[in-house]
């Protein structure tokens, strides 16, 4: 499928895991669904993780989350507006970008920025595709060890674990040396609240390291 000018494969939500590299973080796994061996994780929040898992295996709270609230907002309060499809457009120092498209009355589109996570979870609540930028997943992609792991819900990557180390996160990781402890757990709360759980993970497991 092609967006702008820009090419998108479709990927669906394989799980949502703990993640090893980060405190109250989870890996949101995305599998392309032409190619089941094919995969990004990305990392999200508690909130975010709850909202999708409920959403992935039915388990609804009683009143709407906020997801489910703009969800029913669109599909259901304002006449001849439809939520289309959600895309995962563009990675930039450590953040992933989303956008959810609407349809208009008039058959036109616009395009509501989100988080991955947020967007996400919009998909599966209103049963929509999501679209992932095919360039983009080929960079951040991992590889499954076997084809059948994922049919079998034990999903292994060639590399370790989730995440893969970069030459920027080997730079980062040498400026780190020069803090305290109190230092970087400040950075990482700094991380956490601006939503950069890739940058975050890498932060406590600089902590992790220096602890054991």
């Amino acid at each position: 499928m092609r967006i702008n000018d820009i090419e998108y494969i479709e990927v669906t939500v394989f799980d949502v895991r703990s993640s090893t590299q980060a405190m109250e973080a989870f890996s949101m796994i995305l599998v392309d669904k032409s190619n089941l061996t094919h995969y990004v994780p990305i990392i999200i929040g508690l909130n975010e993780a709850r909202a999708i898992l409920g959403e992935l295996h039915g388990r609804l709270p009683q009143r709407p989350l906020t997801h489910a609230l703009f969800v029913d907002l669109i599909a259901n309060n304002i006449p001849d507006y439809n939520i289309e499809f959600v895309s995962i457009n563009e990675f930039s120092q450590g953040i992933y970008y989303a956008s959810i498209v609407i349809q208009t009355p008039t058959e036109s589109y616009f395009e509501v920025d989100a988080r991955p996570s947020d967007a996400v979870a919009i998909a599966l609540c209103a049963g929509v595709p999501i679209y992932f930028n095919k360039v983009l997943f080929e960079e951040q992609m991992q590889v499954a060890v076997k084809s059948s792991n994922i049919q079998e819900g034990n999903l292994q990557s060639e590399g370790s674990d989730f995440m893969r180390s970069t030459p920027e996160a080997t730079t980062a990781q040498s400026e780190w040396a020069a803090l305290s402890l109190t230092e970087l757990k400040d950075l990482l709360q700094n991380a956490i609240e601006e939503e950069n759980y890739e940058l975050a993970a890498k932060i406590q497991e600089e902590i992790d390291r220096r602890k054991t």
